[in-house]
């Protein structure tokens, strides 16, 4: 077999996100980028890939009872779901092609017993068929199967938003992501880049969130001379919020503490104007994110108001001075549940314990930044996740240990109606077909 084949390349990927913790785009992206694939079987790639992440739990339900107890090696765990995705899931694939190349992939990684396994497998359930998800008696377990979704996070969505809510947004996250772009209108406007990339992509079109944002169902939109010369950059649709909801001014001080990539910070960079000393304050942990941020600045034509700068955001009340900045965006550190449509690998690796753990984190930032916020200067803290303990919680605890700030309406460029929680803004996947997203918004009065 081929290094390039399709599915021999989605077991390798999968095995390095699963077993090896790796990052599901960057795997991918670099397995496309080394085997120089065609759109054809790119697309094969990254539609098994992505298809059995959001799909575990309920690939490895349909296999147990054709694995029994037998101890898995990571990668043939991954080869048999690798195939029952592609049996159930795709259509149009032959299923003589899935069971040929699985058992090559077998006999190429392992040894023909292993091939014999992983046939027998294959041909048992297509004998006697695949369980049935919908037949689990208990809702939860049941909703967690059919979901791919762990039972805890079943149980946490359940009992912050109901039954009906939970069960549309966990059917939504299993849907493909469509791709976004933020327009930089210091070059170029929506309506004029829509017309430029139009031909390339045919159905590219005008976000229902953002004047400034388009949406496209996929294509490689990095790839373009015009995303090279800072046309746009690539930013969900929700996260194209969070700028306008601090209501800037060309000339305003604006720290963002928690900053890289940089997607946040250049779109506030894009409401500055240098020459009446606008300036957006970038802040991160680590060198290499700072690094991003500066290209991302740079490759936007926006570096002369960004400045970046290495720091733990809960040390600025120690490094800045009391009031020195208009506006603050604490995009904090978040569990990231609001990105499983497009990271899915994430339902897996979070813990039910972490939301409160980070909760603290967030209190932490949000505590520090506060003193350097001038009076009447505008707060806003946003995440991507969608559990209390994360949102509103942490901004209720913040306004109760601060007073001298009032919660407002978060400012947005287009009316939503399908938002949550008011004064702040929740969006969840169902809502938009975005990201979920959370953001709020403060003054400080004295």
């Amino acid at each position: 077999m081929k290094p390039n084949n399709p599915r021999l390349l989605a077991v390798q990927t999968l095995t390095r996100v699963v077993g090896k913790g790796g990052y599901s785009n960057l795997t991918l992206d670099h397995a496309i980028t080394k085997y120089r694939l065609d759109s054809r079987d790119a697309g094969l790639l990254t539609n098994i890939v992505y298809g059995v992440i959001q799909h575990q739990l309920t690939l490895d339900y349909l296999l147990k009872p054709f694995v029994k107890k037998r101890q898995l090696d990571p990668w043939i765990r991954c080869l048999l779901q690798t195939a029952v995705y592609q049996l159930q899931y795709l259509d149009k694939l032959p299923a003589r092609a899935v069971f040929y190349d699985s058992t090559e992939i077998a006999k190429q990684l392992g040894h023909q017993g292993i091939a014999k396994f992983v046939t027998g497998v294959l041909r048992e359930a297509q004998r006697t068929g695949f369980p049935e998800p919908e037949s689990i008696r208990d809702p939860i377990e049941r909703l967690a199967i059919t979901s791919s979704t762990p039972i805890w996070l079943v149980k946490k969505l359940r009992e912050q938003l109901g039954v009906t809510k939970t069960a549309s947004i966990l059917a939504a996250i299993n849907q493909p992501a469509h791709a976004s772009i933020r327009v930089n209108t210091t070059k170029t406007t929506p309506d004029a880049l829509l017309k430029t990339l139009k031909p390339k992509f045919p159905e590219l079109r005008e976000s229902s969130l953002t004047p400034i944002g388009l949406i496209a169902p996929g294509g490689h939109l990095a790839g373009t001379p015009e995303f090279a010369a800072g046309d746009y950059t690539m930013q969900d649709e929700s996260s194209m919020l969070v700028a306008p909801s601090l209501d800037i001014q060309p000339g305003d001080a604006v720290l963002d503490a928690c900053a890289a990539p940089g997607g946040k910070t250049t779109h506030i960079a894009q409401y500055l104007d240098s020459d009446q000393g606008g300036r957006v304050t970038a802040l991160d942990l680590h060198a290499n994110k700072i690094r991003l941020i500066k290209q991302n600045a740079n490759r936007l034509g926006l570096a002369d108001r960004v400045s970046a700068q290495m720091l733990d955001a809960r040390q600025t009340d120690t490094t800045f001075a009391p009031e020195s900045f208009d506006k603050i965006l604490v995009d904090a550190p978040c569990s990231g549940l609001g990105l499983i449509r497009r990271k899915p690998e994430i339902k897996y690796t979070k813990q039910a314990d972490d939301p409160l753990h980070l909760q603290q984190i967030q209190l932490a930032i949000l505590n520090s930044v506060a003193p350097t916020l001038k009076i009447g200067g505008r707060l806003t803290y946003s995440t991507c996740t969608m559990v209390k303990e994360e949102n509103q919680d942490v901004v209720a605890h913040f306004l109760a240990a601060h007073p001298e700030f009032e919660q407002v309406p978060v400012l947005t460029l287009k009316p939503l109606t399908k938002t949550h929680g008011a004064p702040a803004l929740q969006l969840f996947p169902d809502d938009y077909d975005t990201d979920g997203f959370f953001i709020a918004s403060m003054i400080r009065r004295k």
